[in-house]
């Protein structure tokens, strides 16, 4: 299996530059999880073809496409 790529939106990516470096950290790992699964724990369900994983300071939003294995992250949030 294919490791997927994982891509930004714009609003996404700004707030993944604002981040501090333990959230950068613990994000860094979380994108490493999803790339191999995205389907798999700790990625939820949103039930509207989005999931959403948590990682220490905050979490993502995505949508997958299995045809282009691209992991598209639309929205990130830091606590």
């Amino acid at each position: 299996m294919s490791a997927y790529a994982i891509r930004y939106a714009d609003r996404a990516a700004r707030r993944k530059a604002a981040l501090s470096a333990p959230q950068r950290t613990s994000l860094a790992e979380l994108e490493k999880r999803l790339a191999l699964n995205p389907f798999g724990p700790p990625a939820t369900s949103n039930r509207d073809n989005s999931w959403s994983a948590a990682f220490t300071g905050g979490f993502v939003t995505y949508v997958v496409s299995n045809r282009h294995i691209v992991i598209n992250v639309v929205d990130l949030v830091a606590l």
